[in-house]
């Protein structure tokens, strides 16, 4: 469980730069937000394979999807789009955080295939012993 701590301290750090850079902005247009996320689950999945390499693939994504979630509802109260009236504004914000979880999925899913084709992460063990 220790380790499982230092992944969410780590993603707390994480929610406290990006509030900080944020802390002047009043909205955060969607490619802003996105480069933010992507720079983001850069960092989660990379904790997440330095402080749990005891937890299987599905569970490390998992972990990630969660935490990198956890972090949009704490940094991204709104995400403009200017050609969207501010009347419906509020209404689409739910369907933009499923379409950038979405992405964010597909994102980690290469993030790891890179990692480990690069040989920064080890290639699971295929061989159960």
């Amino acid at each position: 469980m220790q380790t499982l701590n230092l992944s969410v301290n780590n993603i707390q750090i994480l929610v406290d730069k990006a509030k900080a850079i944020l802390v002047s902005a009043k909205d955060v247009a969607m490619p802003q937000a996105w480069n933010i996320l992507q720079l983001a689950t850069v960092d989660v999945i990379q904790s997440i394979e330095d402080n749990n390499p005891n937890l299987k693939g599905a569970d490390k994504k998992t972990l990630a999807m969660t935490m990198i979630s956890n972090f949009y509802d704490q940094v991204f109260t709104t995400i403009n789009f200017p050609f969207v009236p501010k009347l419906l504004q509020p209404i689409i914000q739910k369907y933009v955080k499923q379409l950038l979880m979405l992405l964010v999925s597909s994102s980690i899913d290469a993030l790891v295939t890179t990692f480990r084709n690069a040989g920064i992460f080890k290639q699971p063990n295929l061989i159960n012993n």
